[in-house]
């Protein structure tokens, strides 16, 4: 007796949906939204400072000053910036101010009050090629901007904020590890210069130097900047959840369609081990099991899901800090119900899945990302089924600690097999909402029109080519992680996406 195709089509729902792996992303707390303003603006002017847009920054830097009048780096900046405008009076008095404020920046003011009093004279050397250096920028000539600069800083090897330049030019010609090498040198003669710290962190992510990353975000912790404490602790949890040894992952979802009016549970728990926390390898045990509330046993069961537990070890690889990985895992399967296609109690199992997640975020809560699964099952025929979703929308916090998020997913679908419920397109609105932050609790509704490709293998498609569905899902998941030293597992909240 062959599975009837609107069961079947259930099932692949079930086994695209209640069970696509789910990517994480680095983890986000929930601060509050002064706190989150006033480092959007601070960003925004640390921008305006790296691309010599003076002004701009002039204007930006002054209006976080009003609200912290203490902070000695804000300070500083708006120094520098003033002082490259030409207004060395003005400068003057932020680093006098600057210099008042007991701290990792009293000393630099101190030495740049000293540069100021100096008068033209000091310019014959190392700040007249700094000013060249900085013309040039503006007149978009970065090679001959790199060389006066490399000139200052040979004839000062001192000058940090020099070498910072030379850093953040690198960075934009996307050589990382020279801007990290010139930074680096800045953290050796500034070891307080918690922002500099900071900025290494990130570079070193986009290196996929996770120990490095790690390091540098740690060293960003005892900033008295909140801003930058807030920054570096998001990414520093992220990151020692990743990078400890013994893991466990714990993925849950409940979800039903209009369609096949029908609810189905699956939980996906796997325990894991790294021999090396920053190496690509991961052993684990995963558990995994599903049930709906449909499905009947018997001689003649009517299957709506794929009602089974399975217990497999396996292997995982993962690029460091990459987000894309390769899992491969073969066990046992209980069958809670028989069928024509699974008519023993038990047998083996197994799946190879590659998978890989894209975050992009914009201004003013705008967002895209973009999720591939591509696998390979034994217990769907030697299926291979592949999956492309795509997301673009709004994120927003209505509550401090609740978020909600409306979007447009494009869903694309396609198999080995030439399923015909494994070969379809869909596209709509869905909003999701995540009562807390603090927990990776969402519930999300989607409004989907799709379309079957026209590929039709084993069983022909007996339903209309186009169709309406609307699709409520309730989501879970956690990251625990512990080190060895530690004495009991430590929850990592990250952010998880589960299709």
């Amino acid at each position: 007796m062959k599975i009837p195709s609107e069961r079947r089509i259930i099932l692949t729902i079930f086994i695209l949906v209640g069970a696509f792996p789910l990517p994480v992303r680095a983890q986000q707390e929930a601060p509050a939204a002064a706190v989150d303003a006033a480092y959007a603006r601070r960003e925004r002017a640390y921008a305006h400072l790296r691309k010599k847009e003076w002004k701009e920054a002039i204007a930006l830097l002054g209006e976080l000053l009003d609200g912290s009048p203490s902070d000695a780096r804000l300070r500083m900046e708006l120094g520098y910036a003033r002082e490259a405008l030409g207004d060395r009076a003005a400068a003057a008095d932020e680093f006098a101010l600057a210099a008042k404020e007991p701290g990792e920046f009293q000393e630099q003011a101190r030495t740049a009050l000293a540069g100021l009093a100096a008068g033209p004279s000091a310019e014959a050397g190392g700040d007249a090629l700094s000013n060249e250096g900085y013309e040039h920028l503006r007149k978009d000539d970065p090679a001959a901007a790199r060389e006066k600069f490399s000139m200052a800083l040979r004839s000062d090897p001192g000058r940090t904020l020099i070498a910072k330049q030379l850093g953040y030019m690198s960075l934009a010609d996307g050589d990382g590890a020279a801007a990290a090498a010139r930074l680096e040198g800045v953290r050796r003669l500034e070891p307080r210069d918690y922002q500099t710290a900071l900025e290494l962190g990130y570079i070193y992510d986009s290196l996929h130097d996770e120990a490095a990353a790690e390091r540098s975000f740690a060293a960003a912790l005892p900033s008295p900047d909140p801003g930058v404490q807030a920054a570096a602790r998001r990414a520093l949890a992220g990151y020692r959840g990743r990078t400890d040894p013994l893991y466990l992952d714990i993925e849950a979802a409940a979800w039903s369609a209009s369609r096949f009016p029908n609810k189905i549970f699956s939980l996906d728990a796997r325990a894991g081990w790294k021999p090396d926390p920053y190496g690509p390898l991961s052993l684990y045990f995963a558990v995994r099991g599903a049930q709906d509330s449909r499905s009947r046993g018997g001689t003649a069961p009517e299957v709506y899901s794929d009602d089974a537990v399975s217990f497999a070890p396996g292997i995982r690889l993962q690029p460091v800090g990459w987000n894309a990985s390769l899992s491969a895992d073969w066990g046992l399967t209980v069958n809670l119900l028989r069928t024509p296609e699974h008519p023993s109690r038990t047998q083996t199992d197994g799946r190879a899945v590659l998978t890989d997640y894209r975050y992009w975020r914009g201004p003013r809560g705008l967002f895209a990302d973009a999720g591939l699964n591509l696998g390979w099952y034994s217990r769907f025929r030697d299926n291979v089924i592949g999956t492309l979703r795509l997301r673009a929308g709004l994120r927003f916090h209505p509550g401090r600690w609740t978020a909600l998020t409306v979007y447009a997913p494009l869903n694309a679908h396609k198999d080995s097999n030439r399923d015909f419920f494994n070969n379809l397109v869909e596209t709509g609105v869905g909003v999701e909402l995540q009562p807390s932050t603090l927990l990776n609790l969402n519930l999300r509704a989607e409004a989907l029109r799709g379309v079957y490709t026209g590929i039709e293998g084993r069983d022909p498609n007996p339903y209309p080519k186009r169709y309406d569905e609307f699709r409520l899902t309730l989501v879970y998941s956690a990251h625990f992680s512990r080190r060895p030293e530690a004495d009991e597992f430590v929850p990592t909240r990250r952010r998880r996406f589960a299709w």
